[in-house]
């Protein structure tokens, strides 16, 4: 599908006159529109909430008029104009232009209406090489158009006034010049047939997690088996996929390749499929995907965005882990959660409009470091089983889970632990998530996607030629339930610890 026109939502937030805001090109899949929804809030607010189209190919958008309830209608018109030909293209845009031209200042047409003009463009005839009133009235003489001129004489052709007869067909055709094309959209009867439901069923890719384009596997040049490329929608049953891999003349779908790949999920990409292989495993995450509500599906997606996750592994793992965490889907950056963390801990009778025009955003940032809680698309996500909302004195300052990991002492935050909070003496590595969470992941020195919190220790880790560490169960990280800050592990001797129920590898602390 081609973009056909690109769509604002937004939709004012609760404590201030600012607005969250979504762009969405048209036409999308139902998941891509709850997206977008999603990050417009539009779900979470009770606020005013507006639909702009801030672009559209084939007609101007300020003559048409745009409500909250026609997100769906624009996009089934999204749908139809994708589905015209160049030909029906050039008929639309006439006609479209033929019904708004006279419209009232005031005045806009209704979206349904627009729809229905797609329908009964093929009784439109369209004059080639017609593009002025002159041309056009030798048009209308020379194939016998008008009973007035056929027994005019050749020799007097010539001094027929052809621009004045066009001018009166035109004008009787309610007609438009479209470049090289006259159309005469009097010819239009529209049949009414949009009624604000979709007239044809919705194709098995508006409700798919994920489409993948299948072929057979290629002997030698991948565009031997381009041609015969089919959908693959998924979730999908096992015997389904197998029977296209039939059609396609593989015996199974691992054995297939794919060309082209679409998400439902904006934060899964192509690259994070290493092959059919993987097919299972990811039709088995767009089966759990569907179970979720809407609400629960934004808070997996602001997982996702949280971990930097680049693999279907680590996806997986932010499947299993949503409930992990705590949102707020009020704040969009810091500065809203701020407001909200104050008010959450205000008085009941608190009027939280001495709040609006406060803007803190140096104590803001802190404080969601100290929580160890980052903005995503969709709102505010805490740290991996922390709180939004615990309390933090203000000159506290920030702990850190006290762990055991490869046999010795360190302290885990959720989120990045900067380099400006590393105490001298200490040394800060990431952890990277595995399909298992952090029970298979990797230590490294710096992670960027996929990423599970960053550790402290006191002893530097020595990588081999690959550059991480592999964890697995017996070097994993250990959580004690212990918090305490990097200035108080940096000082602390672990080995002359005299508490027995914490061991570490042989080492008490």
């Amino acid at each position: 599908m081609s973009t056909q026109m690109t769509i604002e939502l937004s939709a004012e937030k609760p404590r201030k006159h600012e607005f969250y805001r979504a762009t969405l090109d048209l036409p999308a899949t139902e998941l891509q529109i709850e997206d977008a929804l999603g990050r417009a809030r539009f779900q979470n607010v009770s606020s005013q909430k507006y639909i702009d189209i801030e672009e559209a190919v084939l007609f101007d958008p300020s003559h048409l008029s745009v409500t909250t309830d026609d997100i769906h209608a624009l996009n089934y018109l999204a749908k139809r104009l994708d589905s015209l030909s160049e030909e029906d293209e050039i008929k639309f845009e006439a006609l479209y232009y033929a019904r708004t031209r006279r419209l009232p200042e005031d005045e806009q047409i209704q979206v349904g209406s627009v729809i229905n003009m797609t329908y009964g463009l093929d009784m439109i005839p369209l004059a080639v090489n017609v593009g002025t009133d002159y041309e056009l009235g030798r048009f209308v003489v020379e194939n016998d158009f008008d009973e007035r001129f056929e027994n005019v004489p050749d020799a007097a052709l010539s001094y027929l006034d052809y621009k004045s007869i066009g001018k009166e067909f035109r004008e009787r055709d309610d007609g438009v010049f479209y470049g090289k094309y006259y159309v005469p959209t009097r010819y239009h009867e529209p049949d009414n047939l949009y009624d604000g439901n979709h007239i044809l069923p919705d194709s098995p890719s508006d409700s798919a997690v994920f489409s993948l384009l299948v072929a057979k596997a290629p002997e030698t040049d991948p565009d031997e088996v381009l041609k015969s490329a089919q959908w693959l929608h998924l979730p999908e049953s096992k015997d389904e996929m197998n029977s296209l891999a039939k059609q396609l003349g593989e015996s199974r779908i691992e054995d297939c390749v794919f060309y082209d790949f679409i998400s439902g999920i904006p934060q899964f990409e192509r690259y994070m499929i290493q092959s059919m292989g993987d097919i299972d495993k990811l039709n088995e995450l767009a089966e759990d995907y569907l179970s979720l509500s809407a609400e629960e599906r934004t808070m997996f997606k602001a997982v996702m965005e949280r971990r930097n996750v680049s693999t279907l592994d680590g996806a997986v793992s932010a499947f299993k882990s949503i409930n992990d965490y705590e949102f707020s889907f009020d704040a969009e950056d810091a500065d809203d959660f701020f407001k909200e963390y104050l008010a959450y801990h205000a008085p009941t009778n608190f009027d939280s409009r001495w709040l609006d025009g406060i803007r803190s955003d140096i104590d803001a940032d802190r404080l969601l470091r100290r929580l160890g809680a980052e903005v995503t698309s969709y709102g505010i996500v805490s740290k991996h089983y922390g709180s939004l909302f615990a309390l933090i004195g203000y000159d506290e300052l920030e702990k850190y889970e006290l762990i055991e990991v490869c046999g010795q002492p360190a302290l885990f935050n959720d989120a990045r632990i900067p380099d400006s909070a590393v105490p001298e003496g200490l040394y800060r590595y990431d952890l990277r998530c595995g399909e298992e969470d952090l029970l298979d992941g990797t230590i490294e020195p710096n992670v960027y996607v996929d990423h599970g919190g960053s550790i402290l220790v006191k002893q530097p880790f020595e990588f081999d030629e690959s550059g991480y560490i592999q964890l697995d169960e017996e070097s994993s990280p250990n959580f004690t339930g212990e918090e305490m800050t990097a200035e108080e592990f940096a000082a602390r001797d672990f080995t002359q610890d005299d508490d027995e129920d914490f061991d570490l590898g042989g080492m008490n602390l």
